[in-house]
């Protein structure tokens, strides 16, 4: 579809509605919009059009009108920042005939969103075509705060591989985090219940949550599972986290984290108090310090054990070199 984008449904959207999943990643629009373009076809479920009450499964790949179409179809398309489209490029770091993956900034949403604009990865997809039939497809989802490896799939063939590599926990994961803090024990699992209502918003009244928390039932939460191991320390200050998640909850390893009692440095969502920047660092926190430092797969295609790392952004690499780490 033209002027369109594909989204990738992950764990968090099984059995989900596909009005209410929608209206969950794209907040401009309304249940009523919804409903019409499903009925014009112009919402697909893997390229076919679909009714808004079919229920999804892992894998599937929703196909929606992007931002620069309006739901009163104004077909204006938005302009590209040469800047953004130059930095998508340079964050290349793997391309073959199936497979994009970049190392996404911190900062650069995914996907677009509520008030997003096309500031987003899926909306320069067209910039990482390279001549192929088609512009490439998300394959999975990285937090707007979050760094580091995102992969794009270059066909529909490739794209439905991995989706069954996901679905049978075939990709592995590993990601790096400076945290508060030092845990008590060097390693261990990490594992609660993650819904809807854990995923904190600032918007959103604090004390509302947990008398929302207090009054909710379980069944719309789902398993979180993180593997997590202490690399290196400063004191009882600062740990640099290796962090392995097992499931691809929304938020998970930002929660999972909060909960060992050591917030990742510079996530004001999941933290009780304020940051208190030491003096012996370099600067302020004000990013996140959490990046996708490597995946591990089976290429579906070449089927070559693929691993994919992502260098360190910059704010993370200058904390490392401050403390003296070694990567």
């Amino acid at each position: 579809m033209a002027d369109s984008r594909d989204i990738i449904v992950e764990e968090d959207g099984i059995d989900c509605r596909l009005s209410t999943w929608i209206r969950r990643n794209d907040r401009r629009l309304t249940f009523n919009s919804v409903n019409m373009l499903c009925r014009k076809g112009l919402i697909k479920v893997n390229g076919i059009r679909t009714q808004a009450s079919h229920r999804l499964v892992i894998g599937d790949v929703i196909t929606i009108p992007s931002p620069s179409l309006s739901v009163t179809g104004d077909e204006s398309t938005s302009k590209i920042d040469p800047k953004l489209a130059k930095l998508l490029l340079d964050a290349i770091i793997l391309k073959d005939n199936h497979l994009i993956a970049i190392n996404k900034p911190e900062g650069l949403a995914s996907q677009g969103g509520s008030g997003q604009g096309t500031s987003h990865v899926d909306a320069y997809k067209s910039i990482l075509q390279f001549g192929a039939k088609d512009p490439p497809r998300l394959i999975h989802r990285l937090d707007k705060e979050t760094s580091g490896i995102l992969l794009l799939a270059r066909d529909v063939k490739t794209a439905g591989a991995f989706a069954t590599l996901f679905r049978d926990k075939q990709v592995k994961k590993k990601y790096w985090a400076l945290v508060e803090g030092v845990p008590k024990t060097e390693k261990g699992i990490l594992e609660s219940d993650i819904g809807n209502i854990d995923i904190w918003k600032p918007s959103i009244n604090r004390r509302l949550i947990e008398k929302k928390k207090s009054r909710q039932n379980n069944a719309n939460k789902k398993k979180a599972l993180t593997f997590y191991k202490v690399i290196e320390k400063i004191g009882s200050k600062y740990a640099w986290l290796e962090l392995k998640p097992a499931t691809g909850r929304t938020h998970q390893l930002r929660i999972h984290c909060a909960e060992l009692g050591n917030p990742i440095v510079g996530d004001r969502k999941y933290k009780s108090r304020e940051d208190k920047n030491s003096q012996d660092l370099p600067y302020r926190f004000k990013k996140l310090f959490l990046h996708a430092r490597c995946v591990t797969f089976v290429h579906p295609i070449s089927k070559k054990t693929t691993k994919i790392e992502a260098p360190l952004p910059k704010h993370m690499g200058l904390v490392w070199k401050h403390f003296g780490w070694k990567i």
